[in-house]
């Protein structure tokens, strides 16, 4: 079995990434640093640093990004990649329901480009899907409900 690291981007005050996570208990570990980071406005990304990467800017060919609200309980993931799989995205998460009293939560907070408001999932779920992320090499974690998206 291949052991996978997941690398989290996060831009936030102090806490300045990346965080390298190699175990599931530093994937927990990272993830309590983006929910304690989400307050100051940021969208952290993730990417598992064996796979390729392309161009002269080494990009990875797939990723997560996030939005997260602790206060609510709620996040969004975005995922783009998975090349061996024809519907390799992007993609966003889609929640059960619409609810109105999850907060706004931004694919992008820079421009303010909004997850579609059922993109909201709770963080018990977004915390499985990362690790399942981190296991399955930086496949699109299956726990969770995809919608299409027009964009990453």
């Amino acid at each position: 079995m291949i052991a996978f690291s997941v690398e989290f981007s996060l831009q936030a005050g102090n806490d300045q990434g990346p965080i390298i996570a190699h175990t599931s208990a530093e994937v927990d570990a990272a993830f309590a640093r983006i929910l304690a980071a989400a307050p100051l406005l940021h969208n952290p990304t993730a990417h598992v640093r064996e796979r390729p990467r392309f161009g002269p800017a080494q990009i990875p060919d797939h990723g997560l990004k996030m939005d997260v609200s602790p206060q609510f309980g709620v996040g969004a993931l975005a995922y783009f990649g998975d090349p061996e799989n024809e519907q390799s995205g992007p993609w966003v998460t889609k929640s059960g329901a619409q609810t109105t009293s999850a907060p706004l939560l931004h694919r992008d907070i820079d421009s303010a480009t909004p997850f579609p408001v059922d993109a909201a999932i709770s963080l018990d779920l977004i915390r499985q899907a990362l690790h399942e992320f981190h296991s399955s090499g930086g496949r699109r974690p299956p726990s969770v409900a995809w919608q299409a998206s027009a964009s990453w």
